[in-house]
């Protein structure tokens, strides 16, 4: 289990080290949208046992790398949306817009949306 942060430097500094051209703070902010998104349809590890859970998602939050695996796909597209966004607003700069097109990964986004209460359903097994 790592916490929200500790999980984006890792994305950070060594899985895109080089393509990200948001600064941290907009990337911590989109993992953590991700994570609120998925907490809406599966109980946090962090929770369980907690009364009344744990009543905000933030940065310091703690996940499990199970919980990551499903959150980290729409956490990326989140982050590639607002990439794709700045770089098609600073077109009229000259600058070349490279990647997909907003649009393109908003439609992966809802398709994600979509998909995820699916992949995040958990029911404990009962023997009568």
């Amino acid at each position: 289990m790592a916490t929200i942060e500790a999980l984006v430097d890792n994305f950070l500094m060594n899985e895109r080290p080089d393509s990200i051209v948001l600064d941290p703070a907009t990337v911590l902010a989109k993992a953590v949208a991700a994570t609120e998104f998925y907490a809406g349809y599966a109980n946090l590890e962090a929770n369980d046992g907690v009364d009344p859970p744990l009543p905000a998602i933030a940065a310091n939050t703690v996940i499990s790398y199970s919980e990551w695996a499903l959150i980290k796909p729409l956490f990326m597209l989140m982050t590639e949306l607002e990439t794709s966004t700045q770089l098609e607003a600073s077109r009229a700069l000259g600058v070349d817009v490279f990647g997909r097109s907003s649009s393109e990964v908003q439609q992966e986004i809802n398709q994600y949306q979509m998909e995820l209460p699916q992949k995040a359903f958990l029911q404990t097994i009962i023997t009568v």
